[in-house]
């Protein structure tokens, strides 16, 4: 009885050193803490905070169930992702917002990285969570999905045979179809808090992801006449609530093109190419007709997605091998001072241009709705190929399959 008081005792010390240890951490100037406490997580488990706006990436080890960052905010609120790329989680994200002299607490009790409880003052955390908590359950089950689509499309990319690979890539394509369901269940739930709530960035993402929807409800959803109208109904009377400043905006630019557009969108493959103004490095207008002649690849992309940064070298090697045949075009859908920061930042020896109205203007007309996406047009102007995502060799491969050396 008494060795058991002992430990007792030991046990609440240690618990109440650590949380003194956090509260006694002194922050300067726009630093912020986060502190992470999982369990069903083994050490050595890297775990990434990155930045979006800027790609500015930390890391840390998880050692005795814990790991720490401590960093600056750039403004106000800052939003920040936690992603971890070990086998048995789901390469989601989990959203962070952090503020000058904020500490914040993550606990996690399994791999499901994007359900992780974040406990925080901050404002936007406080949106963030509401909308969290709503449809935790569907956001759980879309983590353990995205587990198996991992290695699913692992095996896919490693495939010895075009069989075996036929095979896996039938996989990956029913795995697809579980998470465009659960995408929809999550949209239908945000529907009735974006109703009430008030408009912060979190609630613009949100009505990103149903604009994403609309876009595709014939396509890829394939809803019936009738949900597409209701859901497009849905949009239209809360795109109502949003401000001018809300819709001028990168992400509102692209919901304003979904539900009142101004050119038609579906663009698929047989069809004849899209075309908008784009701009050069020195603010000369650009169209993809400026490189008809041979193929064109069209490369839809950002400064924080991770998947496009890593298919550089694989373009690279492209653009070598393919010089006669083929132009690649990456389409930044970045700001501006962001994209410029990335062509300094990486060995982009291709045309390189940027859409102004980002999200809102040549990618709906292609109906992108995730990056990199990449569509394939040939030499007299027709749409070849369009696929999305990127996986060693499988750029390569895509590329081989239409055009020849």
């Amino acid at each position: 009885m008494k060795k058991s008081f002992l430990k007792l005792c030991l046990l609440t010390c240690i618990v109440l050193f650590g949380v003194a240890c956090s509260n006694s951490v002194k922050l300067t100037g726009n630093e912020f803490l986060i502190e992470g406490k999982l369990s069903g997580v083994e050490d050595g488990v890297v775990i990434t905070l990155y930045r979006p706006d800027d790609g500015h990436i930390v890391v840390d080890t998880v050692k005795g169930g814990r790991f720490t960052f401590r960093d600056e905010a750039k403004s106000d609120q800052d939003r920040w992702d936690i992603t971890v790329r070990s086998d048995g989680f789901p390469g989601m994200f989990l959203v962070v917002w952090a503020a000058p002299g904020a500490k914040i607490k993550i606990k996690g009790t399994d791999k499901l990285t994007p359900v992780w409880d974040v406990k925080s003052s901050v404002p936007y955390q406080k949106d963030e969570n509401l909308f969290k908590n709503n449809r935790r359950d569907i956001i759980a089950e879309e983590a353990r999905t995205h587990v198996e689509w991992k290695i699913a499309n692992a095996k896919f990319v490693a495939a010895a045979s075009e069989d075996e690979r036929a095979a896996y890539l039938q996989i990956v394509d029913s795995i697809n179809v579980i998470l465009d369901t659960l995408c929809v269940k999550g949209v239908y739930r945000d529907i009735l808090i974006m109703e009430k709530a008030a408009i912060t960035p979190i609630w613009l993402r949100r009505m990103g992801e149903l604009a994403r929807v609309v876009l595709n409800s014939n396509g890829r959803y394939n809803f019936d006449a009738e949900q597409t109208a209701y859901l497009r109904k849905k949009g239209e009377g809360l795109y109502s609530r949003m401000s001018e400043e809300d819709r001028n905006s990168d992400i509102g630019n692209y919901i304003t093109a979904v539900f009142f557009p101004t050119f038609p969108s579906g663009v698929g493959v047989g069809d004849y190419f899209a075309d908008v103004d784009l701009l050069d490095t020195d603010g000369n207008i650009k169209r993809t007709a400026d490189y008809l002649g041979k193929y064109i690849l069209l490369d839809f992309w950002n400064r924080g997605c991770q998947p496009c940064i890593r298919a550089m070298p694989e373009m690279r090697e492209i653009s070598e091998t393919y010089s006669n045949k083929l132009t690649i075009i990456s389409i930044s859908l970045d700001t501006e001072t962001d994209w410029k920061k990335s062509m300094l930042e990486h060995d982009m020896p291709w045309v390189n241009l940027r859409d102004p109205k980002a999200w809102g203007g040549l990618a709906i007309a292609y109906s992108v709705s995730s990056i990199p996406n990449y569509v394939l047009i040939s030499p007299e102007g027709t749409i070849v190929d369009k696929w999305a995502g990127y996986g060693t060799g499988y750029l390569k491969q895509k590329v081989g399959e239409n055009i020849e050396l």
